[in-house]
């Protein structure tokens, strides 16, 4: 395929559209990567960062998005890897990707993108001028490719709150991302403002030798890693019946049943957790350890800081905590791309970033430039970049026409308004997305989305596992550009995977379970419903559902 390609970043998102660009058939590809290494957020470094949007997990993260639903859609996770991996593994897991499909060469370390601007030909040819700065021989470089990826993610610059008397206070502070893990802090008395995955994990890091005072403005609803019967939490929440079902229902409806799931294992008033919001209305707090802690006394939540004092905190209850020695703000981040062209997105404000899909920008004349990764779903990234890539490369090469400038600014200002609707208006929801729909979105215009009508027909033991099993990414390989032979084994065998790392000592042979022989009489008694209304309907307006003539025309085929 002709045309040079950039792809601005290492990271996750980097590396994986370079792969999806050379299946796609670009072999002129150049990722810029301004370290020395790759990883991005995932490559853990005891030194401090270089750039002030220099961000990175810290010594003690796992993730909280399970292994089979982190993975590339193509590449499973190791089979013995845990179900929650700590963020070593994820590194290597993400290095093996990289070394397996040899996208190492496209990689040009200790290069910085200092400014990404329209070619003086972009009317005509679509083309864009990049400036780089090589860290090892100081050079300057400028150059034009036809496309571009910005696979920088959203983690720009910190964000740091103001509070009075805070210039004045003789503790240490720092926000989460300077964080490395506890050495040095043992024994001291912390705040840290923020309630996020990453102040619930800074905190219960932290409270395991120190005493800690949360400071929330809002609360926070928690899940935990593990649903009923210790199953990681996505295997039941991103399946498609259960999306469906929670369409179906009023939305006070479904927050009242995800409340009283959540207040089943932990009440949240108890806790002095319990947020004003609906539990739909934030993005969730994943952490198992932090009511333990709390239960602990090592952690007390607060509200909001009213203001400082030299060696103490005023909180807006009136309570006063003195002799503190550490304040960790993990208060988010500011999106933002300083090196491109201000014509592409304007002033970002509150990150309110204007995208077509959260990857187009709306006002240019050719479709040469996307954003990966700049999206934040209740799930992983890795597999959402990976299919932002997919649809890129397919515009790029004139294989699917994105709508006209007016129907994509209708759709971004719809799914804008929506946003405002559902969720707390904070910059941290303007980029919020539901996991598995998203997908399903992305999959749809790349032409990989599974055709469940067809496989009811042809494959139903896969059309369950797809309507009624975890909706992982693999299924966006069964078909459409780029398939994978091993999609349909890999997902059929999820349980397998996820059974694998746990089974560490031999027990007792036993039946299965009388609980999964009622799901699966349930299931089945479930689709036998649907189809045989199904096929009431179609007898009721005098159609016959097996004439192939008719399958073929409504798209019923592979």
């Amino acid at each position: 395929m002709s045309g040079r390609v950039a792809v601005l970043g290492g990271g996750s998102s980097g590396i994986t559209s370079c792969k999806v660009l050379a299946d796609a058939g670009f072999s002129d590809v150049v990722c810029f990567e301004r370290r020395d290494v790759l990883g991005g957020l995932w490559y853990f470094s005891e030194k401090p960062a270089t750039w002030p949007d220099e961000s990175s997990v810290n010594r003690s993260t796992v993730i909280n998005t399970s292994k089979e639903f982190m993975a590339f859609s193509d590449y499973p996770m190791p089979d013995h890897y845990p179900n929650f991996c700590h963020n070593k593994l994820v590194e290597d897991y993400f290095l093996d990707y990289t070394h397996y499909f040899g996208v190492e060469k496209y990689v040009r370390y200790n290069s910085e993108v200092l400014a990404v601007t329209k070619h003086a030909s972009f009317q005509s040819s679509g083309r864009w001028e990049i400036q780089s700065r090589d860290h090892k021989s100081g050079q300057e470089v400028t150059e034009i490719f036809d496309f571009v990826l910005v696979a920088t993610g959203h983690h720009g610059g910190p964000h740091l709150p103001s509070f009075p008397g805070l210039d004045t206070f003789k503790g240490k502070t720092m926000h989460s991302k300077e964080f490395k893990d506890v050495f040095g802090y043992v024994g001291n008395r912390a705040c840290v403002v923020g309630i996020g995955n990453s102040g619930g994990d800074i905190t219960s890091e932290l409270s395991k030798y120190s005493q800690v005072f949360l400071s929330t403005r809002r609360g926070v609803w928690l899940l935990h890693r593990l649903a009923d019967n210790g199953i990681p939490w996505d295997y039941r929440y991103h399946t498609r019946s259960s999306r469906w079902m929670l369409d179906l229902m009023p939305r006070n409806l479904r927050n009242y049943l995800v409340k009283k799931q959540i207040s089943d294992k932990i009440d949240h008033e108890l806790y002095a957790l319990k947020p004003l919001n609906e539990p739909d209305a934030t993005h969730p707090t994943v952490n198992d350890e932090l009511p333990n802690r709390i239960a602990c006394g090592m952690v007390k939540v607060k509200p909001n800081i009213r203001h400082f004092t030299e060696t103490g905190i005023m909180f807006e209850d009136g309570s006063f905590e003195d002799n503190i020695d550490l304040v960790v703000f993990a208060t988010g981040y500011k999106v933002g791309y300083p090196f491109m062209d201000k014509s592409v997105l304007g002033d970002i404000r509150n990150n309110r970033v204007e995208l077509y899909k959260h990857m187009w920008p709306l006002n240019l004349s050719h479709h040469t430039l996307a954003f990966i990764g700049g999206v934040q779903p209740l799930g992983a990234m890795f597999p959402i970049a990976e299919l932002q890539a997919r649809l890129a490369a397919r515009v790029f090469k004139g294989e699917v026409k994105l709508p006209s400038p007016a129907k994509m600014k209708r759709d971004f200002l719809s799914h804008d308004a929506a946003i405002r609707t559902r969720y707390v208006d904070t910059p941290r929801h303007t980029f919020q997305v539901d996991w598995l729909p998203y997908m399903d979105e992305l999959a749809g215009l790349t032409g990989c989305k599974p055709n469940l009508a067809w496989l009811l027909l042809t494959d139903p033991v896969l059309f369950l596992s797809l309507v009624f099993g975890p909706g992982t990414p693999y299924q966006y390989r069964l078909h459409g550009p780029n398939p994978w032979p091993g999609a349909r084994q890999a997902q059929l065998t999820v349980l397998d995977r996820i059974r694998k790392p746990l089974a560490t000592r031999p027990l007792p042979k036993h039946q299965t379970p009388g609980m999964f022989r009622l799901q699966t009489v349930g299931i089945l008694a479930l689709v036998a419903c649907a189809v045989g209304y199904g096929v009431h309907l179609f007898k009721a307006k005098g159609i016959n559902i097996w004439d192939m003539e008719l399958l073929q025309n409504i798209g019923l085929r592979t």
